[in-house]
């Protein structure tokens, strides 16, 4: 004997909605929303790192006021200031052994990413970092100055909502190099070559050709069966391509088409 219920709606809560969205093109202005509940923030990235043993971070996601062209200016001049980019590692590197290091920082008259706040009308930043086993990432806060200083209220509900939000950016990296990006035309690193799409359009279509077997987790051995050329071919493509988009992995490949899709 068996017993058949009639079908019952699934529970829908904020969080449940917010983890539903992780696979979403639309997940970092849902994410961004739900922390706007807690306090107004302007704008929040992450910075991803892959592998730290050969860290080199790249910005992988961001949503708010700032336009994905600023965004991406930003993080090049970030990355390429020195004290900076080991600044953004250091916290990455203080979160080793599965914790989050979360810190709240305004910047000073004399320090390199002043004038780009300024700039940009930022007054104050909150940080949350993590580090797994080789991965590491840091997301980012950013207060407009319009808002003014973020309060200890603000700043009691921020630290309940940012662990969550920083697990789910670290889901999404997760999945970003999911069988998805073979079946999605558009996430493909031959179909963002074609739309011109930042960096993607400086690739030559076999570069993006061996991205996307990359992503899909074919080795340089097997890439090199697929596209009936040598290995040595394979290797040279894909040091081309890493070059250009200024990655040093499939994975961070992945995380990149997983951005411009959104």
């Amino acid at each position: 004997m068996s017993d058949i219920f009639p079908p019952r709606p699934l529970p829908r809560d904020d969080v449940t909605e917010l983890a539903a969205a992780v696979v979403r093109p639309d997940f970092a202005s849902q994410l961004l929303a739900y922390i706007r509940r807690a306090a107004e923030i302007a704008n929040f990235g992450t910075f991803y790192v892959a592998d730290m043993s050969r860290p080199a971070p790249v910005l992988s996601i961001w949503a708010g006021e700032m336009s994905g062209y600023w965004f991406n200016r930003n993080a090049t001049v970030i990355l390429d200031n020195e004290v900076l980019m080991q600044s953004i590692l250091q916290r990455i590197q203080a979160a080793q052994g599965g914790g989050l290091v979360v810190e709240r920082w305004r910047p000073k008259p004399d320090d390199p990413i002043s004038p780009i706040y300024a700039r940009d009308q930022v007054i104050e930043r909150v940080t949350v970092s993590s580090c797994r086993q080789r991965v590491g990432f840091q997301s980012f806060f950013l207060r407009g100055e319009d808002s003014g200083w973020l309060t200890d209220e603000d700043m009691q509900r921020l630290q309940q909502v940012l662990p969550l939000a920083h697990e789910l950016i670290g889901l999404r990296h997760r999945i970003a190099g999911a069988a998805a990006f073979g079946r999605a035309p558009r996430g493909r690193a031959s179909a963002l070559r074609e739309q011109d799409a930042g960096p993607f359009g400086t690739l030559t279509p076999r570069e993006a050709e061996v991205c996307d077997l990359g992503v899909q987790g074919l080795s340089v051995a097997g890439t090199a069966l697929e596209l009936k050329v040598s290995e040595n071919t394979i290797r040279t493509l894909r040091r081309r391509a890493y070059g250009k988009l200024g990655v040093h992995s499939s994975t961070q490949i992945a995380t990149l088409i997983l951005n411009a899709m959104g």
